[in-house]
Order: structure tokens, then C-alpha cells, then sequence
């Protein structure tokens, strides 16, 4: 049976997003000291001055006149506000996301695969998995992904149960322990992956490399090195298997900026047999919208990743999703200030199940990655909400979240829209 979330996922996707205009874009939260003006003019007599977080329903479907956002005022009265001073971001959790019917849309669903990570791209034209793990040996979490999947698929007929590229980070079980399930289920038309087949993974990434040419069609496989992306300079390394998406009116861009090493770039040796360390990073870019996956990479790998892209604006991004599960060594301020993250979505399970192989166990998220998180991430959520961090393994405190920090363990699955001129919709799956 498919779970409660699942049916309110699956239901919503009935709404469609009408046109180059987000259907989500129904307010606007001051960001910034503003002048709401009577026309949309410098020169129109002012209306009135609105605290920063003032939260003001838009009119006119949100469109922009001369720059200005045509808005209703708390009071009632109607005014026009410049759209550089707002943030254009509400998150509904009660109203299922919104599917993705135009070409002028996407979304990245940060699926709830509890102490895992699985992330579904879907595309007007297409769909890329990042990551098929769950928590290890937990059934729920594993068809939980195959519910969410058989949704999908479901409401997009037109994918013809094609997946057309599947990255795995790297090779720990919370990250591959899905793939055989996935692979079985939906025809793959490309495998990207590190290199390295140690690690807790190891037995998924083996045999996902075996059945690989054996499947009908064959799924092309293409592991990225390290040596290979430093050879590539900034730019990082794309080919049709990496970025396999080209929808008609746009064509979205995805690079891989590290990859696994096979020999060790001046890291200690404990950091190097590390496989976090080796993590794919991946970038998607959707006109001026712009996501970042930096698997469990950990704080020294961090730091040579930020020294290669210093100057450049390749980890720029406004949505990240957050390294190692929220860990304590996943979250560097010197990536963040790479990043200049809008929102970030961790994707780990719940605090309450204390048992092995969990984020009770591991304590995750990290108070101290969720504090730099706070203070880098520059949209807030429009309803606060209590979630719980981890002062330390096993020992959790609570945490009312205002900003625009996401997660599977607070949020159930997240699902981030984004269209091509750079605004953003996240809604919660429970």
C-alpha cells in the first residue's frame, strides 16, 4: 500500500504549472528595507514602509511591471513593491508540490529514505536519479523509494518508465542499497558513478557494473576520477551520459566537479581510504536556477574542493543539498561562502529511532552544521518550525527553524520546483 505521503504526492501532481510564471508564486516576504509605492514608479508617492519578513499576498499573477511586484498590503490596500527587496518563496506543507508539465520547470525531490539519501530530478523532457540508498537493512525506507518512484512514473507516462541517468556519490549502502531494486524495476539508460568499489557498498556497486552490459538495452557506465576532473581545470567534466538532458526551450546543464581518487592528492592517509572523501560532486543547472550535490564529502576533501573552484563560480548554487546527512564534518563555512546557498535540504532520518545505522546514532544533523547552515542560508521558511538537532551522538536538543534549511528527518520528502529564471517553490511531503 502506498503511504499516506505518497497519495498526497501523487494527488497534487494534478495541478500543472501553467505557464513561464511559478503557479507556487502566490506571496512575497520583505527581505531587505523597502518602499511600497502607489504605482510602479520611484516617483509614486510612498504607501508605506514594511518590517523585514513582512509577508504580502501577490496580485496580478505575480507578474512584474517596470520591475515591480504588483502586492495586497496587510491593511488592504494594493501597492507595488521592487522585486529586488522580496524574496518570492512560500513552502506549503499541506499543499502536495506541484508537477512539472511546462518547459519552463523542474524539480529535485529529496526523497525520505530515512538515515539515506535519494534525490529525483525530473525534468520537462526527462529524469536523473542522484544517490538509490536507505538506512541499512531498512525495508520501509527501501519501498518507500520504489512508492515514491512508481508515482512518479505514474503521473509521467511520457518517461516511458525510463531513467535516464543514474550518479552514485559513492560506494556506501546508504547511498547504492537501492540500486538493484531501481535497476530492475526501470529501464537506466546511463550509470555514473566513482570508480572505487570498496566500502559498505561495495557488493551493490559490483553488481550494478556487472548486470550493466547484460541488461536490454545495455546501460553505458562511466566512472569519473578524480585526476580527471583536476585535468579538466574549472570547468568540471560533462558528456552525454553525465548530462543526458535536452528539453525543447532548454537545455539543462549537469558537470561533475570531483570524482574518486586513485591516488591520494596530499590528503592524510585517514582521510584518503576515507570514501566519503571521494564523493561525485554534481552541479545542475536550469537557466538561472542552480543545484549542488556534494555526497558525504568531508571537511579536507571540502577544502580541496573550494581551492580548485576559488575564483569561479562553479559552486555557486542556490540550492544545496547538505553533505554527509547534516555531520559535523560535512559543512565547512569556507563551502558555504562558496555556495551562497538560498536553500539547503538534508536528507537523514528521524531522531527518534534509536537504533544502529541511524541519525540518532550518528547525530545528525550536527548542531554545529545546522548554526553555519542558519547563517549562510539566505531564504526563510513562512512558518517556523521546531525540529530537533544533535548537541552530540545519541543527545538531541530542539531548534525553531526559520530559514530555508529542509530536511527528510523534519520535513518527510522535500520537493524543491525551480524555473528558469531563478525563483523557487519547496513543498513538504507530510
Amino acid at each position: 500500500m502506498m503511504s499516506t505521503g505518497v497519495c498526497r504526492w501523487a494527488i497534487g501532481f494534478l495541478l500543472t504549472w501553467v505557464s513561464a510564471v511559478p503557479a507556487w508564486a502566490d506571496d512575497v516576504v520583505i527581505k531587505r528595507h523597502v518602499t511600497v509605492r502607489d504605482q510602479a514608479s520611484r516617483q509614486s508617492a510612498a504607501l508605506t514602509y514594511p518590517d523585514i519578513d513582512t509577508k504580502l499576498k501577490l496580485l496580478d499573477d505575480g507578474a512584474k511591471v517596470h520591475g515591480y511586484y504588483h502586492v495586497l498590503l496587510p491593511d488592504g490596500r494594493a501597492g507595488w513593491v521592487y522585486y529586488t527587496f522580496v524574496q518570492r518563496f512560500p513552502e506549503t506543507a499541506a499543499t502536495p508540490p506541484v508537477g512539472v508539465t511546462s518547459s519552463a520547470v523542474m524539480a529535485v525531490h529529496y526523497i525520505n529514505v530515512d538515515q539515506g539519501a535519494a534525490a529525483l530530478l525530473e525534468f520537462p523532457c526527462g529524469d536523473i536519479l542522484i544517490d538509490a540508498g536507505g538506512r541499512r537493512g531498512d525495508q520501509v525506507s527501501s519501498d518507500h523509494l520504489m512508492a515514491y518512484l512508481a508515482a512518479f512514473f505514474a503521473r509521467r507516462p511520457d518517461l516511458n518508465n525510463t531513467i535516464n541517468a543514474v550518479f552514485v556519490t559513492h560506494t556506501h549502502v546508504d547511498h547504492n542499497s537501492n540500486l538493484k531494486r531501481v535497476a530492475s524495476t526501470y529501464r537506466i539508460n546511463g550509470y555514473v558513478h566513482n570508480g572505487l568499489t570498496y566500502g559498505s557498498g561495495s557488493a551493490n556497486a559490483k553488481w550494478m557494473l556487472s548486470y550493466a552490459p547484460t541488461a536490454t538495452p545495455a546501460i553505458n557506465t562511466e566512472a569519473v576520477s578524480g585526476e580527471a576532473v583536476a585535468a579538466a581545470g574549472t570547468s568540471g567534466i560533462t558528456d552525454a551520459t553525465i548530462d543526458p538532458i535536452a528539453c525543447s526551450g532548454v537545455d539543462p546543464k549537469v558537470r561533475v566537479l570531483a570524482g574518486g581518487w586513485g591516488d591520494n592528492p596530499g590528503w592524510p592517509d585517514g582521510d584518503f581510504d576515507n570514501g566519503n572523501n571521494h564523493s561525485l560532486v554534481i552541479r545542475i543547472d536550469f537557466g538561472a536556477s542552480s543545484f549542488l550535490f556534494t555526497g558525504d564529502m568531508e571537511d579536507t576533501a571540502l577544502d580541496t574542493l573550494v581551492a580548485r573552484y576559488a575564483g569561479t563560480f562553479m559552486l555557486d548554487a542556490d540550492v544545496w543539498a547538505v553533505g554527509h546527512h547534516g555531520s559535523y564534518n560535512g559543512t565547512t563555512s569556507s563551502l558555504l561562502a562558496a555556495v551562497t546557498p538560498k536553500i539547503a535540504v538534508i536528507s537523514m532520518g528521524p531522531s527518534t529511532t534509536q537504533a544502529q545505522w541511524t541519525a540518532w546514532a550518528y547525530g545528525h544533523p550536527r548542531k554545529q552544521a545546522v548554526m553555519l547552515l542558519v547563517d549562510a542560508v539566505s531564504a526563510r521558511r513562512l512558518t517556523p518550525k521546531s525540529v530537533t538537532v544533535a548537541d552530540k551522538v545519541k543527545l538531541f536538543s530542539s531548534y525553531t527553524m526559520t530559514k530555508a534549511v529542509y530536511a527528510t528527518g523534519w520535513d518527510g520528502d522535500v520537493t524543491v520546483g525551480a524555473d528558469t529564471a531563478g525563483s523557487y517553490n519547496v513543498q513538504l511531503g507530510q
